[in-house]
């Protein structure tokens, strides 16, 4: 059964955990990294299916590997994966800017979990 709502939940969370690994920092560009990121999605969307989307949008900043917590997310999207294609293709601009704000909140939570984890060491120590 097809849930659009949670297809677009999961789709959000694939984009910015992409969105969070690509080496911005290193990126040679005068352009918005917002835009760069954007084309890019919409480009890959016209893969085959959405192995080869990861994949090329993935090729496109020269990452090599994702996290593990991206495959359960590939996986049930996967479930659906003409639609998710389509729905990128379609709609690449909004999910592209939600996959923005969800990927500060990811980093946000990452950074506070390593200063946790910090203050935990200096306590045993």
């Amino acid at each position: 059964m097809l849930n659009s709502e949670k297809i677009e939940k999961d789709l959000v969370e694939l984009l910015a955990i992409i969105y969070n690994r690509v080496p911005w920092g290193k990126m040679n560009t005068r352009h918005n990294t917002h835009d760069i990121f954007n084309h890019r999605v919409r480009a890959a969307s016209r893969r085959e299916n959405l192995f080869q989307f990861v994949s090329k949008l993935c090729n496109y900043f020269g990452l090599q590997s994702l996290p593990a917590d991206s495959i359960p997310v590939i996986e049930r999207l996967r479930q659906n994966e003409e639609y998710v294609l389509n729905k990128v293709y379609d709609e690449h601009i909004p999910l592209c800017v939600m996959a923005f704000v969800r990927a500060k909140e990811l980093k946000k939570i990452k950074n506070k979990n390593q200063l946790t984890f910090n203050l935990e060491e200096l306590k045993n120590d």
